[in-house]
């Protein structure tokens, strides 16, 4: 009980801490270098045949198998998602039943 009751008297001075502490030291600078990027990805639309004007399409979409490897989306991201691995080491579910549901899905392969 007492290292209970501890924590529970330190709880409300680490709570601001926790609470308000942000991976992001400056979140105007990940807007700007969003914005940046856009701009970009726009400039080069000229240039590349396959571009279209949105980065994050633009990082797979100029794959002709990026069916092959969808996880390299997760290296597309930009903005306060950049870090993010999601899925990018995770099994793919592959729809092969129209009427699957997609809240319960079936087993996939």
């Amino acid at each position: 009980m007492g290292i209970q009751l501890f924590i529970l008297m330190l709880l409300p001075i680490l709570a601001p801490t926790l609470t308000l502490s942000s991976p992001f030291p400056d979140p105007e600078l990940v807007v700007q270098e969003v914005n940046e990027k856009i701009n970009a990805s726009r400039r080069n639309l000229a240039f590349l045949s396959c571009g279209t004007g949105n980065p994050i399409d633009d990082c797979w979409r100029c794959d002709l198998n990026w069916e092959k490897n969808r996880q390299r989306l997760a290296d597309c991201a930009i903005g306060f998602g950049k870090h993010a691995i999601g899925g990018r080491d995770g099994k793919i579910y592959v729809v092969t039943d129209s009427g699957d549901d997609a809240v319960n899905p079936k087993p996939g392969r």
